[in-house]
C-alpha cells in the first residue's frame, strides 16, 4: 500500500503544478447526516482457525443505519492542499440462533447456540487535495489516510469467551471528487471516491448525489453510498465486505 501512496504524491506533485487553483480566499464546507445500508459478505479469520463465516447467513448482521460528518477548509494558497476531515459511524448488532456451528477467533460455536455479534466498521478520513477545477465543473484530487477503529464481535450465553476481530488499521487511499453546477441556480449533482489496491488487498468507496443550496450557504444533499473491502490473507484475515444504500444530509458553506 505504501508503494501506491509513494507514486500517487508523486504524480500530484508533478502534475498540479499546471492546475486552475479556486480563487477563494478562504472558505469552509460542513455537511452530516444519516446513512441507511445493507451489509453483505463474509470473512475468515485464518490465524484464529475461523471457518467462513457470512455476516447476514450466520450472525444476523444485514444492515442498518449509520451517520457521517465532514468539515472541509479550502483556500487560495496554491501551494498548499486543501483540508478534509470526515468521520462515518457505522455500528450494528444482532443476535441469532445457529444452524451450523462456527469457528472464530480459536472459539467453537456450535449449532443450536444463541449468539450476539457486533460489528463496528467506523473510520475517520484525513483527505489533502487540491482543485483541478473551480467553475461550473469542480473536480479535486487528492490522497485521504482512512482510520478504522472497529471490531467484529461474537458472543454466546453459553460460552465463557467472546470471539473477537480487531478492524484498527490506516489505508492510503486515492480521493476524488466531480461536482456539476445544473442551471437551475443551486442545483447540483456529483460524484466523490476513494480506492487503493495492492498487497491482496482493494478498497473503494463511493459517493452519489444530488443537492440544492439555498440562500446563507444551507442546502440539502441526497444520494446513493458504496463502500467495499476485499482482503486476501492480509494480516491472516480473508474478508469480503459491501456497504451499500443511500444518504440524506444537511449541508452548510460560509
Amino acid at each position: 500500500m505504501r508503494s501506491i501512496a509513494t507514486a500517487a504524491l508523486i504524480g500530484m506533485s508533478l502534475g498540479f503544478g499546471s492546475v486552475s487553483y479556486a480563487d477563494t480566499l478562504l472558505g469552509i464546507y460542513v455537511g452530516g447526516g444519516s446513512i441507511s445500508y445493507d451489509l453483505s459478505g463474509d470473512f475468515t479469520d485464518l490465524e484464529g482457525g475461523s471457518s467462513s463465516i457470512d455476516f447476514d447467513d450466520d450472525l444476523g448482521l444485514e444492515g442498518d443505519s449509520g451517520s457521517y460528518f465532514y468539515i472541509a477548509l479550502e483556500h487560495g494558497i496554491p501551494i498548499l492542499p486543501n483540508v478534509r476531515f470526515a468521520r462515518s459511524e457505522i455500528e450494528e448488532s444482532a443476535s441469532v440462533v445457529l444452524s451450523d456451528s462456527i469457528e472464530f477467533d480459536d472459539i467453537t460455536f456450535p449449532a443450536g447456540a444463541p449468539v450476539r455479534s457486533k460489528l463496528d466498521f467506523s473510520h475517520n478520513d484525513y483527505t489533502f487535495y487540491y482543485e483541478v477545477l473551480d467553475n461550473w465543473v469542480s473536480l479535486d484530487l487528492g490522497l485521504t489516510a482512512r482510520q478504522f477503529d472497529g471490531e467484529l464481535s461474537a458472543s454466546s450465553p453459553l460460552l465463557s469467551e467472546t470471539a473477537s476481530e480487531d478492524l484498527d488499521f490506516v489505508a492510503p487511499l486515492l480521493y476524488g471528487s466531480a461536482q456539476f453546477e445544473l442551471p437551475i441556480t443551486g442545483l447540483y449533482v456529483g460524484v466523490q471516491g476513494n480506492w487503493i489496491g495492492a498487497g491482496g488487498a482493494q478498497l473503494y468507496d463511493l459517493w452519489g448525489k444530488v443537492g440544492y443550496t439555498f440562500a446563507f450557504g444551507l442546502g440539502l444533499e441526497a444520494g446513493m453510498r458504496k463502500l467495499a473491502l476485499e482482503l486476501d490473507d492480509v494480516e491472516d484475515l480473508d474478508a469480503d465486505v459491501t456497504l451499500d444504500g443511500s444518504y440524506i444530509a444537511a449541508t452548510f458553506h460560509f
